[in-house]
């Protein structure tokens, strides 16, 4: 039971023999990525809430208001990056934990999921604006 519980404690101390400190450090410099990944999403969330709120065409020419449109896409945004922010938290303790144990998790899902989440906010993003700029 000690060799389960002990690599989830907040406080770990490792003897570094190889390349221990090296895959650890790798390791946090993952998990800041995640974070600035995380800011970077939640910052582009809010400035997509103000870019429809400062706006002053706020009906397509379809007769889509723009607005109303913006609040939903801008939260979701922000709650994608929270979301980012709890993925990194969550890999960053497995792979610790792995790593002690002498292994090391693949993030072949997340990875896939992170960009594909992306790849249709983006896409989605890019289509409000096309269509707000037609009227």
């Amino acid at each position: 039971m000690t060799g389960f519980t002990a690599p989830l404690k907040l406080s770990l101390v490792l003897e570094n023999k190889g390349n221990v400190a090296r895959d650890h450090l790798a390791s946090e410099r993952t998990y800041l990525a995640y974070v600035r990944t995380s800011l970077a999403c939640s910052s582009a969330g809010v400035a997509m809430l103000q870019l429809f709120m400062l706006s002053n065409n706020t009906v397509s020419p379809g007769g889509v208001n723009l607005q109303k449109l913006g609040k939903p896409l801008g939260a979701t945004i922000v709650l994608f990056g929270l979301g980012i922010l709890l993925l990194g938290v969550v890999r960053y303790f497995m792979t610790q934990s792995a790593l002690v144990r002498g292994y090391f998790p693949v993030a072949r899902n997340s990875v896939t999921a992170v960009a594909f989440i992306m790849g249709s906010l983006v896409a989605i993003i890019f289509g409000v604006l096309v269509m707000e700029t037609q009227g």
